[in-house]
């Protein structure tokens, strides 16, 4: 009887509306992990922050996903090549929230989702893939809608701006590794390798925090990467235990959602980060955007989108084999020698 039910729930969690449904969900929550983490970078170092939420996602993975067994059981290779393209996702994730600590939390995650639109540059230059006039239109269109964001040589441009970018850019190489490895893998095994990766890259900064703790500098980004560390509260790990959960959603939720629908069908679902960003953003913090911060948040989102559109008038079928987001595997094509974009 107990087969029977998993067996139909299963059934239904394949279902295209319920797979969409439940990677909006993801998506829509993730940014409250970036405004919980912006909320404590006042406070705490960030290699604390994460070394702590990746503690718990392994024993949470591990305790019912059975994640470390997983890993064990991949040969050593696997092992290695999850390792390395992990730590390519740490160096992104840790210029994302340096620059969280000094920015709106709206302009970061919105510069941030330039990375879909940058792997197909790097898909061009690294991977050879041909691209056209259309799709080189959405990737000008939606740098356009981050330099209004940005206004470098005004006022407004801040330096930490280019962490994001950054963010934006290491995110997109890692989606190259990724689709150059072609690697399946065990999404149990994948999420706890990736947050060993996150745990190992904080462990030696967290010492360099405790041994020499950076006095306050004003500069809040610079802060939040060399302060010293504390003792969370009791209110702090519920902060971070949030963290935790949200981030295993997301991955849990977008990683089934482009194993069993057309990743170009998804992709635009991904973009609800964004609004709720903003929604986060103004709720916590007060942080209302500027006109022209809106208008190049909106340009993103057309661009995005409207590479999107593109792919799905191309009738061109993509079905991730490893977990990615959706809208950066939507670029990974099948090898059509005589493609063409319209």
């Amino acid at each position: 009887m107990i087969k029977d039910i998993q067996l139909k729930l299963n059934n239904h969690i394949d279902k295209p509306p319920v797979v969409i449904f439940l990677l909006t969900f993801g998506m829509a929550i993730i940014p409250l992990n970036d405004a919980l983490i912006k909320l404590l970078s006042d406070r705490f170092p960030l290699a604390e922050i994460t070394a702590i939420r990746a503690i718990l996602c392994i024993l949470i993975v591990s305790f019912f996903g059975s994640g470390i067994r997983e890993v064990i059981k991949l040969p050593p290779r696997i092992i290695l090549l999850f390792s390395l393209r992990g730590m390519c996702l740490v160096i992104a994730m840790y210029l994302y929230f340096i620059s969280l600590g000094s920015l709106p939390l709206s302009e970061v995650v919105s510069i941030f989702f330039v990375s879909p639109l940058l792997i197909t540059l790097l898909s061009s230059i690294i991977l050879k893939e041909k691209i056209g006039i259309y799709r080189i239109s959405s990737v000008l269109i939606a740098l356009v809608g981050v330099i209004l964001i940005m206004r470098p040589g005004t006022e407004n441009f801040k330096p930490e701006m280019l962490l994001a970018l950054g963010a934006a850019l290491s995110y997109a190489i890692f989606q190259i590794f990724t689709r150059s490895l072609k690697s399946e893998g065990n999404l149990y095994a994948l999420v706890t390798i990736q947050n060993f990766c996150y745990l190992i890259s904080a462990i030696p900064l967290l010492f360099i925090n405790w041994l020499n703790p950076l006095e306050p500098t004003g500069n809040l980004s610079v802060d939040f990467l060399l302060r010293g560390p504390i003792y969370p509260n009791f209110e702090d790990m519920i902060f971070i235990i949030i963290c935790a959960i949200s981030v295993l959603m997301l991955s849990i939720t977008s990683s089934h959602a482009y194993r069993t629908v057309e990743a170009s069908l998804l992709a635009p679902f991904e973009y609800v980060a964004i609004p709720f960003s903003i929604f986060w953003g103004i709720a916590i913090f007060g942080d209302w955007p500027s006109n022209l911060s809106w208008i190049g948040m909106s340009l993103i989102l057309f661009g995005g989108i409207y590479a999107i559109y593109r792919e799905r008038v191309r009738e061109i079928e993509i079905i991730s084999k490893v977990p990615m987001p959706a809208s950066a595997a939507m670029y990974q094509r099948p090898n059509l020698e005589d493609e063409k974009d319209e």
